[in-house]
């Protein structure tokens, strides 16, 4: 991001090794909660009328200065003062048929969805096609087998 922001201005072009040496900075501000477009904008926006001497000099400084304040910690989310529908229920083992596995039921199922679908397959009497395997010739043997050749 920090090398893109020659193509917003000319003053602010930096090398490679000079990016490297802003990345730290750069980054506090991306954990900070800060979108790199936003970070984007707030280092090229309201540049000097006369130019920018130092294009790294001027990015320290506007990256320090501007340092978004620490997000405050967030508190544990209390599961009992969520509505009933954002509660996360407990993994249950399926009741279909095969080796056991586990899911997380939403309406009180007993079975996952693939053994649900399973079930409603076979109630419906639904049988799939079977693979047939088909191998196709090389084409210059179809071709042969065709008629179509050099006259």
């Amino acid at each position: 991001m920090l090398l893109s922001l020659r193509r917003l201005d000319r003053n602010l072009h930096l090398g490679v090794r000079e990016a490297r040496g802003l990345v730290e900075m750069a980054g506090e501000w991306l954990r900070r909660g800060v979108s790199p477009g936003e970070l984007r904008r707030a280092l090229s926006t309201g540049l000097p009328v006369n130019g920018v001497r130092s294009a790294v000099g001027f990015l320290r400084h506007r990256l320090v200065q501007k340092m978004p304040e620490v997000p405050p910690v967030a508190r544990p989310l209390d599961t009992a003062a969520l509505p009933p529908d954002r509660v996360r229920s407990e993994l249950v083992l399926c009741a279909g048929p095969g080796d056991d596995h586990a899911f997380r039921p939403v309406a009180g199922e007993t079975e996952c969805g693939e053994c649900r679908r399973a079930s409603a397959r076979a109630a419906a009497g639904y049988e799939p096609r079977p693979r047939t395997e088909t191998v196709r010739a090389p084409w210059r043997e179809r071709v042969a087998a065709a008629g179509v050749g050099p006259a």
